[in-house]
């Protein structure tokens, strides 16, 4: 897939013939037989192309059959010149020097441009260019098409428009702007959640929402037809093998219909008959809460077991006496406040109980009270910021029950159809206004995620881990006709980014009971530490009846959206060849 590209150097500048006393070896090609030097420049039109093979006419009417050291950007009738690399008695090896189509590619876009009636300017070449390079036909049609949407999304790449045209996806702002975001690193759903809370608690903290806003939030999350934090939306058809990830509901074959209600219409959730790494902790559940002061955040609790978890364990003895003055100043006549001050007092209220009891106080009049509290107590705004954003991440918990991402990724389209709808009346302060726009942007997100799903199965997976957030991504690369295969290898990666391993991709393949793992780091401590526990890893998967194969690498690159998965087997195919422009 050319995901880890190694880098190669130019060989040093060399002379037609090999240095004196250099052993000269001859090829029979066909009808000729030609002799060359390792470190000679050779110069010709290439002739055929296959896979890592090349044939050239040479300079002088011979012709030269060779191999390609690397992947090459070359094309059937193309001048170029090569570096021979490598000779032995049978094959040759050589190695692009330098490309000699420079003027056929700027002929090849001036002809373009003049058959489709268009005037010559930069943008124009620009555009034609990036057609080019994505093996689109260049036309006057498609350079107008491109024109246009280039027009309406001036701060997008060319090439990220291509991508969309290429792959027959719309091309509208949100997604190419969400693509543009995708290729620069910008689209990560845990850093927009985190900049999403991260507002509302400004918001609530100077007094910036209306009552019924408050009211809105307290009973989206916390009212009693909130949906529980671990509840499990109905089950949906699969699309990949039992055996490696189950996914949700197939989108339609309409790219442009998408659902945000069902976002992402791929989402993948690991079952527990595939490879699944748990950690040593025990989820804290709600009914088996029991005051432990080792077990504080930090220190083994979940994100979802963290609503649930005393908060006299979670936090100073100055917030949680705030916490009490706050309950003191709600109505006697919430239904909720008795049995939440007696949890107060015997060191048991959780952040469930405690935003539970501000949502039914809000539902039953005294909405004006919750948000003049929220304002005056910073430990409370501060306290739901952190219980909401834990809404919108997973841990290594919930990836090992059935459903679990497609089941996120309904509550979180959900959840941001609501907060899309209450900051819709709200005044434009800073903070609300980031509310909405973040609100929006991750709705898109979702939405692109679905359309991409469209050609692979791809997921975020924003995650909590112990004692950080993290951004994850789980790329499937089989095609998605073939994913119905028994026999067939299913390949995917998995991308983290993790404070104390650095950036890591692993990468695995699967044909039955055997797997393939390749772990990606950049960091050498990394490796090392991850090389140290392949063997027990090893021995898990025996114990599951599997076989392992595990090697660690180094990394080269960052996962690519377009150059790594949408970029197809067309595109090589169609290099092969060029054509007159006007055809």
């Amino acid at each position: 897939m050319g995901l880890f590209q190694n880098i190669f150097g130019l060989p040093q500048s060399v002379g037609q013939t090999g240095a004196s006393g250099t052993k000269r070896t001859s090829f029979s090609s066909g009808k000729d037989t030609v002799t060359l030097t390792k470190g000679e420049v050779v110069k010709g039109e290439v002739t055929d192309l296959r896979s890592n093979e090349v044939t050239i006419r040479l300079e002088d009417g011979k012709t030269l059959h060779a191999k390609l050291s690397t992947a090459m950007e070359l094309s059937i009738g193309q001048e170029a010149e090569f570096f021979v690399q490598e000779t032995n008695d049978v094959l040759i090896t050589l190695k692009l020097l330098s490309d000699g189509d420079t003027s056929f590619t700027e002929s090849a876009i001036d002809k373009a441009l003049e058959a489709s009636g268009l005037p010559k300017s930069q943008h124009g070449a620009e555009i034609v260019r990036s057609l080019l390079n994505a093996g689109l036909p260049a036309n006057k049609e498609i350079i107008q098409k491109m024109m246009q949407y280039s027009a309406a999304n001036k701060d997008v790449e060319l090439s990220t428009l291509t991508a969309l045209m290429k792959n027959n996806l719309p091309v509208t702002k949100e997604t190419a702007t969400q693509l543009q975001a995708y290729r620069n690193f910008e689209h990560r759903l845990v850093g927009q959640a985190a900049t999403l809370t991260s507002a509302l608690t400004d918001a609530f903290s100077y007094g910036e929402v209306s009552a019924s806003f408050t009211e809105g939030i307290l009973t989206q999350f916390f009212g009693s037809e909130a949906a529980p934090v671990t509840a499990n939306t109905p089950s949906l058809p699969a699309q990949l093998p039992a055996e490696t990830v189950e996914t949700a509901a197939s989108p339609s074959s309409d790219r442009t219909a998408t659902n945000a209600t069902t976002l992402p219409g791929d989402a993948i959730t690991v079952t527990e008959s595939a490879p699944v790494f748990r950690g040593d902790a025990e989820i804290v559940g709600q009914d088996t809460v029991t005051p432990d002061s080792t077990n504080i955040a930090g220190s083994g609790t979940s994100a979802r077991s963290e609503e649930f978890f005393p908060l006299k364990q979670l936090l100073s003895d100055s917030s949680y006496e705030a916490i009490g003055k706050a309950l003191d100043s709600l109505p006697a006549d919430v239904p909720e406040l008795p049995p939440v001050k007696e949890s107060f007092a015997n060191g048991t209220l959780t952040a469930n109980q405690l935003f539970s009891a501000l949502s039914s106080a809000a539902t039953n009049g005294a909405s004006e009270c919750v948000v003049s509290l929220l304002k005056e107590e910073p430990v409370l705004s501060d306290l739901l910021g952190k219980t909401i954003l834990n809404r919108f991440v997973m841990t290594p918990e919930d990836l090992t029950e059935d459903h679990a991402v497609a089941d996120f990724y309904a509550r979180t389209a959900k959840h941001l159809a609501s907060l899309s709808e209450l900051t819709s009346s709200e005044t434009a302060s800073a903070a609300m206004k980031t509310v909405a726009d973040t609100t929006s942007n991750m709705q898109d997100n979702l939405q692109f995620m679905n359309t991409l799903n469209q050609i692979f199965p791809y997921v975020q997976l924003p995650l909590k881990l112990t004692e950080q957030l993290t951004h994850g991504e789980l790329y499937v690369y089989t095609k998605k006709k073939d994913l119905s295969a028994k026999n067939k290898e299913v390949s995917i990666l998995l991308h983290l980014d993790m404070d104390a391993l650095g950036p890591t991709d692993i990468h695995l393949s699967m044909l039955q009971q055997n797997v393939t793992a390749k772990f990606y780091l950049t960091e050498t401590d990394a490796e090392n530490l991850v090389s140290e526990q392949l063997p027990s890893l090893t021995e898990t998967l025996q114990k599951k009846g599997y076989s392992l194969n595990a090697s660690v690498m180094h990394r080269e690159k960052e996962p690519d959206i377009v150059t790594d998965f949408l970029q197809d087997e067309a595109t090589l195919s169609m290099k092969r060849f060029r054509f007159d422009i006007r055809a």
